[in-house]
């Protein structure tokens, strides 16, 4: 298990000072603009409420998390990423995250481990990493797999503690025993850049709807998670000819 953040090593237990009290007004954290009116604020207004857990799920769950990291930690939070370590840090940049705000803890349970017989004691390295993270930073990203290693009290606990210090959960996939707040469901709908055997992916159309407690219906945006420049922006255009989806062959 590594634990690193753009520029190298970090020592986890430095970041146990903690983050700030939380005054009322400030129970808000900021959403990258183009997601702005999913979450019902205008762009540049803030609307991830802290406390509350965000599910991704869907083909393009694990961009859609970064997106939601970026505004935080262009705003000056701290972020952390557990068990993702297929993440490409520069795909994480491309989308505004700043990586030097933000840990990558590479390392994650194989699949076997987290679903053994003892798995209400499995991973203890893992729940101390994270319970580490819980005080420092205020975006937790955690894959399912991470989720699924750690016993339930355990995150129950861990998931208060974040709550309690203002910090947002976010969970890329299956969200196990932790309760949501926000679902964003992240799918795929075409490549553009493939022509009739030729030419290059150069942007991904995603659909992404956003369903919440409390909140009368979902809310959905066509967006491009990467656009050209390998950012998010909005779908400003309809599918046209040469746009074709991928079919998986084999």
């Amino acid at each position: 298990m590594s634990v690193s953040v753009a520029r190298g090593p970090l020592d986890v237990s430095a970041l146990r000072a903690g983050i700030p009290a939380v005054m009322a007004h400030e129970r808000l954290l900021p959403v990258h603009p183009v997601l702005a009116p999913l979450f019902g604020v205008a762009p540049g207004d803030p609307g991830l409420v802290r406390g509350h857990t965000v599910v991704c799920s869907g083909s393009a769950a694990m961009s859609c998390a970064l997106a939601v990291m970026s505004a935080p930690t262009q705003a000056g939070s701290w972020a952390g990423v557990v068990g993702l370590p297929s993440v490409g840090v520069g795909a994480a940049a491309e989308l505004g995250v700043v990586l030097s705000r933000t840990i990558f803890v590479s390392g994650a349970p194989s699949p076997s481990h987290a679903h053994s017989s003892h798995s209400s004691s499995s991973s203890p390295d893992m729940a101390a990493v994270i319970s580490a993270l819980v005080d420092g930073v205020e975006v937790l990203v955690l894959s399912r797999r991470v989720v699924g290693a750690v016993s339930a009290g355990v995150m129950r606990k861990l998931h208060t503690r974040l709550q309690s210090r203002g910090g947002v959960l976010v969970l890329v996939g299956d969200p196990g025993s932790v309760s949501a707040d926000v679902r964003l469901n992240a799918s795929t709908r075409m490549w553009e850049g493939l022509g009739d055997g030729h030419g290059h992916l150069q942007r991904r159309q995603v659909s992404i709807e956003l369903d919440a407690r409390r909140r009368g219906r979902p809310t959905r945006a066509d967006v491009w998670l990467p656009d050209h420049r390998g950012g998010l922006s909005a779908c400003d255009i309809s599918p046209s000819d040469n746009v074709l989806p991928l079919r998986r062959t084999g």
